[in-house]
């Protein structure tokens, strides 16, 4: 009887390791594993539809092309007149060209970033994603800068 339990016992563990083995091998087969260049790719493919849906949605709403938008100078509280400056976007990105007329120091190119909607619900020009989430906006803070696409105003320090 003895024995006939040992090899009752052995059988068992032979079959519980083959059905592991099989088990393995069947998701190997059949399943993904994170490793793989083909699920990374499958990833960054659902990343890049991710992001032209944003792209798409952003340039829905925001305007297109070379406009002409005034800066508001938020440490003077509306004492000094707003300034015109030409801006450029395509897609989410945006460059504010410095005016000609009465030009700011520091070269041709003002302000150069992305459009983001802030998490208060504001149009911002920030310089990464990140800027999204930034605790300060506009006035003289040194959050990103916000931009009102209604009354064409970026509020600038």
């Amino acid at each position: 009887m003895k024995k006939l339990w040992n090899i009752l016992l052995i059988l068992v563990g032979i079959g519980s390791l083959l059905l592991i083995a099989f088990t393995i091998f069947v998701a190997t087969a059949l399943g993904k594993r994170g490793g793989t260049s083909e699920y990374n790719s499958n990833e960054q493919l659902i990343s890049e539809k991710q992001n032209l849906k944003s792209e798409l949605i952003l340039t829905d709403t925001i305007p297109q092309g070379k406009m002409t938008y005034e800066l508001y100078f938020a440490e003077f509280g509306g004492r000094m007149e707003n300034l015109p400056v030409e801006i450029q976007i395509d897609g989410n990105k945006i460059i504010v060209y410095n005016s000609e007329k009465n030009p700011l120091t520091g070269g041709k190119i003002i302000i150069q970033g992305i459009l983001l909607k802030h998490k208060s619900g504001k149009w911002i020009i920030g310089e990464t994603e990140t800027d999204r989430n930034a605790e300060e906006i506009g006035g003289c803070s040194s959050g990103p800068t916000p931009i009102d696409f209604e009354t064409k105003i970026i509020e600038w320090c």
